[in-house]
């Protein structure tokens, strides 16, 4: 089955991204991608690959088709019949019928239920997956480009070697034999150790036309893998979100002060790939004791989340903070169920200061000109606040104490009037990047275009950001 064109002189581009509707950085980003490439080059249709097709389709309002068709730890794949389905019809995209999905649900029941029926699951499994994959490919045969865009997209810890290796290396080849173009723009490189893994990344990024990566780390990790994945580094698209482009800078800090603090599920057993109890718990006392001394000096904590399994750490917070606080005092701590990425900005900049782990989390707290204390649990987090000149309010997820942050949060208050200017200087410079890789691809997308722009670094300054005649080639 194809997915019909809007119109054969209408370009289509499909966005990917291992992404179920749950994650608000994610989210972010599809939204970033869909406004400007919209704003670069209409007549656009815009398609999405994700995890969770049905639920991406009705918070971007557009057709969604479904990146994996077998379920990993920690990388889940939701499919739902399609008399269930409100977007199916909308979408007009390859996808089960119900009466196949019942088939399918039961047969899998009754392999699970018998040891003796393994080689039938793996069976059930393979005919899965070659199905999805003639499906993918006559989805691609309608698509002119193939985005891999943001979020850590070069990463097996969610879902190991078969979940999102298998799924970039699966995509990639299926749009090369399709005839479809692939780009990966600004893609986060994180945990990538298997052989296996690392072959499936290889012959995706062989693949691409064109790479870039969102920091310096990611570029160097995937360079480990291929030296000829190299690519520039751009910055991550979530700079480019056009809900936060013309907010105002900052706000009288009030008093008594409202500061929202954003805790990460890193480690929890049973939310997190690897566990580990021990740390997790640590982790909770020290910040529970800081939100506990916040609310004794009088500021209102609201605890919110940028991505779904976070929010089960609330109560684990609470239940840290309760005992060495009064009553009255408690009271003022509450929290926030935020789903859309516009909440989640309007939020932020109700607060006036942040404490947050997930990267993100802490780059729309930035882009809402919030000064904030990173909890980092991962090099990227790390690497965004010395990016944006930050790293002096940075601490790691497995050794900080509540002592540093709240000697932290002190200096946080006494330079809260210089930090969104900082914010902003870095922001405009981040912009023009991001401009110049949307154009890039808008032109790429133009009749007669062969070859895209590779950009500079981003660690570059504006006037050797812009394009060279001389620079132009197609990377391979």
């Amino acid at each position: 089955m194809k997915v019909p064109r809007a119109s054969p002189s209408v370009s289509h581009v499909a966005l990917l991204t291992p992404y179920d509707g749950g994650n608000l950085g994610d989210a972010a980003i599809q939204e970033a991608l869909i406004s400007n490439f919209r704003r670069f080059h209409s007549p656009l249709q815009i398609s999405g690959i994700t995890l969770d097709p049905e639920r991406t389709a009705a918070l971007h309002s557009i057709p969604c088709y479904l990146l994996a068709i077998n379920s990993r730890p920690h990388y889940k794949v939701k499919t739902r019949p399609a008399a269930e389905s409100t977007d199916h019809a909308k979408t007009n995209l390859p996808d089960e019928t119900g009466s196949e999905v019942n088939f399918f649900s039961r047969l899998r029941r009754t392999a699970r239920s018998s040891a003796f029926l393994k080689p039938i699951r793996a069976l059930f499994r393979l005919a899965k997956e070659g199905r999805h994959v003639l499906q993918s490919y006559l989805l691609l045969r309608e698509v002119d480009l193939l985005v891999v865009a943001g979020g850590g997209q070069l990463d097996e810890e969610w879902g190991g070697i078969w979940g999102h290796p298998y799924a970039l290396m699966k995509w990639s080849v299926l749009a090369r034999l399709a005839g479809a173009k692939t780009v990966f723009l600004s893609v986060g490189s994180c945990r990538i150790e298997s052989r296996v893994s690392r072959k499936f990344v290889q012959m995706a990024l062989s693949f691409a036309l064109y790479r870039s990566y969102r920091d310096q780390g990611s570029r160097e990790i995937a360079l480990g893998i291929s030296p000829a994945a190299d690519g520039p580094v751009v910055p991550d698209l979530a700079f480019s979100l056009p809900s936060t482009r013309n907010e105002p800078l900052s706000e009288t800090i009030r008093k008594p002060l409202h500061v929202g603090v954003s805790p990460i599920a890193f480690s929890r057993p049973g939310l997190w790939p690897t566990e580990r109890a021990a740390a997790f718990e640590r982790y909770m006392t020290e910040l529970g004791a800081f939100v506990a001394w916040l609310l004794s000096r009088g500021a209102s904590v609201t605890l919110f989340s940028s991505s779904t399994p976070d929010e089960q750490t609330f109560k684990d917070l609470r239940d840290r903070v309760s005992p060495h606080i009064e009553k009255a005092a408690f009271a003022r701590l509450s929290s926030r169920d935020v789903s859309t990425v516009r909440e989640l900005v309007g939020l932020l900049q109700s607060m006036d200061f942040v404490v947050a782990s997930r990267l993100h989390g802490l780059l729309l707290s930035f882009l809402a000109a919030k000064p904030s204390l990173a909890i980092s649990y991962d090099r990227k987090v790390q690497r965004l606040m010395e990016d944006l000149d930050q790293a002096r309010y940075c601490f790691d997820i497995r050794s900080f104490t509540c002592r540093e942050l709240l000697e932290a949060f002190l200096d946080l208050q006494a330079k809260a009037d210089f930090i969104p200017q900082t914010l902003a200087d870095i922001r405009q410079r981040y912009d023009m990047l991001l401009e110049n890789q949307y154009r890039l691809v808008a032109e790429y997308l133009s009749p007669g275009s062969y070859g895209l722009h590779p950009l500079r670094s981003a660690a570059a300054s504006p006037a050797t950001a812009r394009r060279s005649d001389s620079d132009v080639r197609e990377i391979r």
